[in-house]
C-alpha cells in the first residue's frame, strides 16, 4: 500500500503544475482531470465487480498496474491537449480501481488477523507524504518534465512488491449481479453515497488544484510537496487510533464532526493568500479524510453484503473519488479559471457543511 500510494503521488498531485508548465490553463486542465474522472466511474466498480466475480484481487492489481505503466509512456509523450485527453482517460481507466481494490485486499487481511484497517491504510498515507516531499524536491530541481522518471521508476518497483502479495483467506462467495442490485438498492446507502458526493466535491477539487493555487501565490514545486507531506502525515495519528475511536462512538456522527470540519478548512484556504498558511492548514487533512473515509467503511460494513466487498469499496471511490472528482475539477478548475481560488474553496466550504447538516440528519433520525 505504501508503494502503490506513493507511486500515483507522481500524478495525482502533480499532474496539474505539469499540464500547466505545458502552457495549459486551469480551465483545460480541470478538463483533462475531469475526463479522466468520467472513466474512473466505470472502471472502478467494472474491475471491482471482475475482482469479486474472479475471487483474486493480486491477480487484478498486478494487471492493472503493468497497464497503468505501458499507458502511461503516451501520456507523458503527449503534447496536444486532446491527445493528453484521450491517454489521461486509458491511464485512469486502468489505475483509479487499484487504490480500492488494495483497500479491499488490506480490509480483507484485518478481518483475517484480527487488526484494525486503519493501521494498515496509514501506510497508503506516509507513501504519499514521503513521496509528494520527495517528488518536490527533484523536480524543482531537474524539472517537472523529468516528472516521467520519478513515475517509470516507482512503477517497477511496486509491480515488483505487488508479485510478493497474496489474497486473503477469506474469500468471499462469488458475486452475482443480483446480489449488485441489492447494493444499489439500499435507501441507507445511496443517501450515504449521496452525502459523499456532496463532501468529496471539494476534496477532490483540492487534490488537483492546490498545487496550482499554491503556484499563483509564488510557491515553488518543493512548497507543493511540504504542503502535501503535511497533510498526509498529520492523518497518521486519526489513522492509527480512528479504529478504537469508531467502536465506542456512532460512525454517522464521526462523519458528521470531520464534515463540519472540512467546511472549516476550506473557508481558511478560500480567506488566505498566504502560501504557508496554506500548508500549515493542510495539517486539517489529517482530521478531516481519515475520520470521514474510516467511518463511512464501518458504516457500509454493517449495510452491504459479504460477497460484494470489493465491489463496495469500488462504489464508494467511484461516487467520493470518482464523481466528486468529475465535478469538483471541471466546476473547480472554471470557477477558479473565472472567479479565482479563493471563491472556489468557499463554494466547497459551503458544500461541506450542507453535508455536514444531512449527516446530522442523519444521527438524529437514526436514534429515533
Amino acid at each position: 500500500m505504501f508503494l502503490m500510494f506513493g507511486m500515483f503521488s507522481a500524478v495525482n498531485y502533480y499532474l496539474a503544475p505539469y499540464l500547466s508548465e505545458k502552457g495549459f490553463d486551469a480551465g483545460q486542465i480541470g478538463t483533462v482531470v475531469a475526463v479522466g474522472a468520467l472513466v474512473s466511474i466505470v472502471a472502478q466498480p467494472f474491475w471491482g465487480y471482475i475482482s469479486d466475480r474472479t475471487k483474486t484481487i493480486k491477480r487484478i492489481l498486478i494487471l492493472l498496474l503493468v497497464g497503468t505503466l505501458l499507458v502511461s509512456v503516451g501520456l507523458f509523450a503527449m503534447e496536444h491537449l486532446l491527445l493528453i485527453i484521450v491517454f489521461y482517460a486509458c491511464y485512469m481507466f486502468l489505475s483509479s480501481p487499484i487504490m480500492p481494490l488494495s483497500e479491499a485486499l488490506g480490509i480483507l487481511h484485518a478481518q483475517e488477523h484480527r487488526r484494525e484497517f486503519g493501521r494498515i491504510r496509514v501506510w497508503g498515507e506516509i507513501g504519499i507524504g514521503i513521496s509528494t516531499l520527495a517528488i518536490g524536491y527533484f523536480v524543482n530541481a531537474a524539472g517537472i518534465d523529468k516528472l516521467w522518471i520519478v513515475f517509470f521508476l516507482a512503477g517497477a518497483v511496486t509491480v515488483l512488491a505487488a508479485l510478493l502479495l497474496r489474497d486473503s483467506k477469506m474469500t468471499p462467495e462469488p458475486v452475482n449481479l443480483k446480489a449488485l442490485g441489492r447494493l444499489l438498492s439500499q435507501p441507507k446507502l445511496v443517501w450515504l453515497l449521496l452525502i459523499a458526493l456532496i463532501i468529496g466535491i471539494p476534496h477532490r477539487m483540492n487534490d488537483s488544484m492546490l498545487s496550482l493555487y499554491l503556484k499563483e501565490l509564488g510557491a515553488s514545486e518543493s512548497i507543493t510537496g511540504y504542503a502535501w507531506f503535511v497533510g498526509t502525515m498529520s492523518t497518521v495519528p486519526a489513522m492509527m487510533f480512528a479504529g478504537r475511536m469508531l467502536v465506542k462512538w456512532n460512525a454517522v456522527g464521526v462523519m458528521t464532526i470531520a464534515a463540519v470540519i472540512y467546511g472549516i478548512r476550506w473557508f481558511i484556504y478560500g480567506e488566505t493568500d498566504n502560501a504557508y498558511i496554506l500548508v500549515a492548514a493542510q495539517l486539517l487533512h489529517g482530521i478531516t479524510f481519515p475520520l470521514f473515509f474510516l467511518a463511512a467503511i464501518q458504516y457500509m460494513m454493517t449495510i452491504v453484503p459479504a460477497e460484494l466487498r470489493a465491489t463496495r469499496q469500488s462504489v464508494f471511490t467511484v461516487i467520493f473519488a470518482g464523481i466528486g472528482s468529475l465535478v469538483g475539477n471541471y466546476a473547480g478548475g472554471y470557477a477558479i479559471e473565472q472567479f479565482g481560488a479563493g471563491a472556489a474553496y468557499v463554494i466547497g466550504g459551503v458544500l461541506s457543511l450542507a453535508g455536514a447538516a444531512a449527516l446530522a440528519g442523519t444521527y438524529m433520525y437514526n436514534r429515533r
